[in-house]
């Protein structure tokens, strides 16, 4: 008779718990799938504006190119997108901490919320102050 090791097996378990496709419609799994691209494409637009910005002490016409760019119906979609996808990124980011948290011990729903409430109220908080610091 050989024993399991129980530590390893809740490992497993937790992988295929959190990855598992049979949790997670087939809409959900594709846009998990979406979170890199669409980080990849916010990462592509900042570092086009800050090159359009260094660029810009030589003169304002890169400047604007890069605000006509921003203004284009397509680019407006796709930074559309990229909001939601993130937006979904941090609801299932936030609602996966808990369930790690309280794997080894018993599963305590009212401080699994207690912990998304507050997550997601730092979040508020933090983004709040970044758009008063941006504003100022």
């Amino acid at each position: 008779m050989i024993k399991k090791n129980n530590d390893l097996d809740n490992s497993n378990n937790l992988s295929e718990r959190l990855d598992s496709p049979k949790e997670q419609s087939s809409i959900l799994s594709i846009l998990n799938k979406l979170v890199p691209f669409s980080m990849i494409w916010v990462s592509l637009v900042l570092m086009f504006g800050v090159i359009c910005m260094y660029t810009n002490a030589m003169g304002q016409d890169e400047f604007y190119r890069f605000i006509f760019f921003l203004r284009s119906p397509f680019i407006i979609v796709l930074n559309s997108i990229a909001l939601l996808v993130a937006i979904f990124h941090s609801i299932c980011w936030f609602n996966s901490i808990p369930k790690t948290l309280f794997l080894y011990r018993t599963a305590k729903k009212s401080q699994a919320y207690l912990i998304i409430i507050g997550l997601w109220i730092a979040t508020i908080f933090v983004s709040a102050y970044l758009l008063l610091f941006i504003l100022r």
